[in-house]
């Protein structure tokens, strides 16, 4: 009896950790050992980069160029307002229990506690990076030709007029 006793705690001890809670709770422990609050963050710094770069494009006369830091705060304040963490955490956490059983998520968070998990998370940041690069040199090579196309339909619907 003693012998089937400790058996059972051995491979439970084996199976890796646990964590006893509500799927809901399951899922706000996978967010908070991943990178996706860094890789969010990083999505918003680009998304803030992109629009300050719109802002640089408009023509603002000099007596007027004050106005574009306040506009720059006022557009950067709404869209961290927007897409902050403790927003966005309860919408990921909420996507995880609508796609993952109970027995996914258990393995996730198991999985992503390990150093192999660790590593992963550690390096998808690089892999985003990469792909970002690639989908934008792919977008670039093809970006004359989208313009073309659509400059042929806008003198086209320019003729039928």
């Amino acid at each position: 009896m003693k012998s089937t006793v400790l058996a059972a705690v051995v491979l439970l001890l084996l199976s890796g950790p646990s964590f006893a809670g509500t799927r809901e709770d399951l899922a706000k422990e996978i967010l908070k050992y991943t990178a996706i609050r860094t890789m969010t963050d990083q999505v918003v710094a680009q998304v803030l980069q992109m629009q300050a770069a719109q802002l640089r494009k408009i023509d603002i006369p000099a007596d007027r160029k004050g106005e574009e830091t306040a506009l720059h705060d006022k557009i950067h304040a709404k869209l961290n307002e927007a897409v902050k963490w403790e927003k966005l955490e309860a919408d990921y956490g909420k996507f995880l229990v609508e796609v993952y059983t109970d027995e996914e998520l258990q393995a996730i968070l198991n999985f992503i506690k390990s150093k192999e998990g660790q590593g992963i998370i550690k390096k998808e940041p690089i892999i985003m990076g990469k792909i970002m690069l690639l989908m934008q040199a792919r977008i670039q090579d093809v970006l004359p030709e989208i313009q073309k196309i659509t400059r042929d339909f806008s003198e086209s619907v320019k003729k039928i007029k």
